[in-house]
């Protein structure tokens, strides 16, 4: 399991990386493009999973992947939203405004951020490995 949560970790980070960094210097498409790159991690991570182990993953290990990938996605994501805070010049106004908003709204955030990430891993792993491995088993 750590060979995939390792390569989805890898993965996500370069993407998100090359987009920050266009979305910073080339083009301005706002934050809506970290949407499809989460999900085209996702997907890639799990058609790597069927891919390499010719079935669909077991019960417990759907279980540490889609957690693992679920927390390892959030920590990079928080790094990632980090330093474009600390890049951008307004940087004090918004840590100031992150200050005043108080421990139970972060809280709800977080669960609903916790919530559609492991939804979207959960998905991955429930529909789209088994279309994966039909369609490796039919070519």
């Amino acid at each position: 399991m750590q060979k995939y949560l390792k390569s989805f970790a890898l993965f996500y980070s370069i993407t998100l990386i090359i987009i920050c960094l266009l979305l910073i210097f080339v083009i301005h498409l706002g934050t809506v493009t970290f949407i499809p790159i989460f999900i085209f991690s996702a997907l890639f991570t799990v058609s790597r999973f069927v891919k390499t182990e010719k079935r669909l993953p077991t019960k417990e290990e759907k279980h540490i992947l889609v957690w693992g990938n679920t927390a390892l996605a959030l920590i990079i994501e928080c790094f990632i939203i980090f330093f474009l805070v600390m890049l951008n010049p307004n940087a004090e106004k918004i840590i100031q405004a992150a200050e005043n908003i108080g421990i139970l709204l972060y809280a709800v955030i977080m669960l609903f951020f916790v919530a559609i990430h492991s939804a979207v891993f959960f998905m991955a792993y429930r529909w789209f490995a088994p279309f994966i491995l039909k369609r490796q088993l039919t070519s």
